[in-house]
């Protein structure tokens, strides 16, 4: 396997049209955002990188949104995902749409969501699935640098593992797009509607759900009867001076 830390620069999209068939994925994508933003409650909700920016998340109560990443057109704050300047659990939740597939150190970001996500918040991310037709284009040398081959593309069950080592719990978990994202057929849709049957494990690109879980190392309560002493000093003695008198 592959260490997900890299040191090659990874050219990231600006817009899903740079993307093929990216009007589609998004398209898809919100339809599922769509579904999961009305559980998700809180006062701040973060979207890291320029595609999760272009994403609506009006489906949720939380009114206050803002777009974070390195450049792109549509983002509040500019500055590095790896890094955020942005106060330890403060966030309700976290939206990343291909970020880790576009990033070089995908362990450190979702680090930093850990760190400013509350106690049980919540991170939604999608991205590329390597064992796929998408991830087959992998392998041929004049599509690694064409988008979206150029991408990491990490399986669910890693991105799985990695959430459940910073504690957290995967809620839902799907796949879309079974085809190679080269164009849209005429049977396109009735392949999407029959290879859902096989589950997330072949399709190209996969979301997922999942909230911080935090154990709270509460102090037990002392039981009121253990506070009081079971003997007393001189209890011994009283009984036998009483045994005496009588």
């Amino acid at each position: 396997m592959k260490p997900a830390k890299i040191n090659r620069e990874i050219i990231a999209p600006e817009n899903w049209s740079e993307l093929p068939m990216g009007d589609w994925l998004a398209m898809e994508i919100q339809h599922k955002l769509d579904e999961w933003c009305q559980f998700m409650f809180g006062y701040h909700l973060l979207k890291l990188g320029p595609l999760s920016s272009q994403l609506s998340c009006t489906t949720s109560t939380i009114r206050h949104q803002c777009a974070l990443g390195a450049q792109g057109a549509s983002l509040g704050i500019i500055a590095d995902i790896g890094e955020l300047p942005i106060r330890t659990g403060s966030i309700d939740a976290c939206l990343l749409a291909h970020t880790l597939d576009f990033s070089n150190d995908p362990h450190q970001i979702l680090r930093e969501v850990e760190r400013v996500l509350t106690a049980d918040g919540w991170i939604i991310i999608s991205g590329f699935n390597p064992y796929s037709l998408v991830g087959l284009g992998k392998l041929l040398p004049h599509l690694r640098r064409r988008l979206p081959w150029s991408a990491q593309m990490f399986s669910p069950e890693r991105v799985l593992d990695w959430l459940h080592l910073l504690g957290f719990e995967v809620v839902h978990l799907e796949g879309f797009a079974y085809s190679a994202l080269s164009r849209r057929s005429r049977i396109h849709c009735w392949r999407e509607n029959t290879a859902r049957r096989c589950g997330y494990r072949f399709a190209s690109t996969y979301m997922l759900a999942a909230r911080k879980r935090t154990l709270p190392l509460t102090r037990i309560r002392e039981v009121a009867w253990l506070k009081r002493p079971v003997m007393v000093g001189g209890m011994a003695r009283l009984k036998n001076q009483t045994r005496t008198q009588r």
